[in-house]
């Protein structure tokens, strides 16, 4: 009888305690913070690392975060930066920056522009001639190959 009540108390203390664990915070990496800092912020550590022969190494979150660090401390964080150079109703043109973290003069930044149209997306090096074929592909799916 007073069984239920207490596993109801006990399955809503884990749900609360599940909703109010934090959340990765890469806003909080900072210059000079420990490899341990960096997991404990992050919640974990990164999915992947690249190491360079200099003794730095780039932790990556993901594709979008990375943390350069070198002797167990932070040297810099980068984020991927977005921009939309055009924003219309049919046709939206983004460009991305790829987040890159190594030791100066050791890595390239890496970019991608996206166009999303009405008949798919198209990423990676923009190919107008790709584009135009797709449109006439899409228009033959839609309206039969028959010319009129």
């Amino acid at each position: 009888m007073y069984l239920r009540p207490l596993l109801l108390a006990a399955a809503a203390a884990a749900v609360t305690g599940c909703a109010s664990s934090p959340k990765p915070n890469f806003d909080a990496i900072y210059p000079g913070m420990h490899s341990q800092q960096v997991v404990e912020a992050m919640q974990g550590g990164p999915s992947r690392a690249r190491e360079f022969g200099e003794g730095s190494t780039a932790w990556y979150y993901g594709e979008d975060q990375c943390v350069l660090m070198r002797e167990d401390k932070v040297v810099s964080k980068e984020r991927t930066q977005e921009n939309t150079s055009v924003d219309a109703v049919v046709v939206s043109l983004k460009n991305s920056t790829k987040a890159m973290c190594a030791p100066p003069g050791m890595g390239e930044a890496r970019s991608e522009q996206e166009i999303d149209t009405p008949i798919g997306t198209f990423k990676g090096s923009i190919d107008p001639a790709a584009i135009k074929n797709k449109v006439i592909e899409t228009k033959k799916e839609l309206v039969g190959d028959s010319p009129k």
